[in-house]
């Protein structure tokens, strides 16, 4: 594998590893880091659209192989003519804001704002049995391929730059051969 490759390689995987975590706003949409969060504070806390009209609570909370979020699972109130169900909410299609001006540790209350509105919320997957395992196969397999890729990369970094050093030193002590001739 030659370094144009694996540096293509490198990039995907550092955008996606930059991507795992999920933003967290106060309220007033400014930017307040608060530096950890809690999943139990998460838990419960209020759903709203995109139009700001509230659609349900966080259920669960899924973590993937990497013990990254995944996703949330919401379980809805009774809108757009569905019944309550729980649905998926996956990482990037939501974000958790701050409620509290100034959160204490323990108390610290978040709201969650889906991207989707309206009839696009129907179209967010059921939390299942069968939604679980068939994410859980795919995740492995994703999980397999990247330590797959990883180690053959690593593999062929090893056996170039080993190549590399050899094709050094061996020029090195051609030239220390002349210039003993000389």
């Amino acid at each position: 594998m030659n370094t144009p490759t694996i540096r293509k390689m490198g990039i995907p995987l550092l955008a996606g590893a930059m991507g795992l975590s999920f933003s967290v706003f106060a309220e007033d949409h400014e930017m307040h880091a608060q530096g950890l969060y809690s999943a139990e504070d998460l838990l419960g806390a209020e759903v709203f659209d995109a139009n700001g009209d509230e659609v349900g609570n966080v259920e669960d909370i899924l973590l993937g192989n990497d013990m990254g979020l995944h996703s949330i699972v919401v379980q809805t109130n009774e809108f757009l003519g569905i019944g309550e169900r729980d649905v998926v909410v996956k990482r990037g299609d939501f974000t958790a804001r701050v409620t509290d001006d100034n959160p204490m540790f323990g108390d610290v209350s978040y709201n969650v704002h889906v991207t989707a509105a309206g009839e696009e919320l129907k179209g967010f997957e059921e939390y299942s049995e069968e939604w679980w395992n068939s994410t859980k196969e795919n995740l492995n397999k994703a999980w397999k391929n990247t330590k797959e890729t990883t180690q053959s990369a690593w593999e062929n970094t090893k056996h170039a730059t080993a190549t590399a050093w050899h094709n050094t030193k061996e020029s090195m002590e051609r030239d220390d051969d002349k210039a003993g001739q000389e």
